[in-house]
């Protein structure tokens, strides 16, 4: 998912969420949640040639967003060990901090 793309999902209210992913072993991606079908999908936001965006700060984060015209988030904050001891996707959702720009 691109950046074009996630403002085409804001403007036609199918975004569910936004995800500001912060492990403690590598930069932070950006997680979108959306609406397709009668289900909900997650993606990565990545750039023009296929490559997953990554963030060195929040800000950075942000301005991303804004670009989209989003201005709500979450962020999920997941801690190395955690990652080493699940067997399935981690359900890192219950643990997001609500942010606002």
């Amino acid at each position: 998912m691109n950046i074009s793309q996630l403002s085409d999902l804001q403007k036609s209210r199918q975004l569910k969420a936004v995800n500001f992913i912060e492990s403690g072993c590598g930069p932070m991606v950006i997680e979108i949640e959306f609406q397709r079908d009668k289900g909900y999908l997650r993606e990565l936001i990545k750039d023009e040639s296929g490559q997953v965006v990554t963030c060195t700060n929040i800000t950075q984060g942000y301005d991303i967003c804004h670009r989209a015209g989003i201005h709500h988030a979450n962020l999920v904050q997941i801690i190395p060990h955690d990652e080493a001891c699940y067997s399935d996707y981690a359900d890192y959702h219950r643990e997001a901090i609500p942010l606002s720009f």
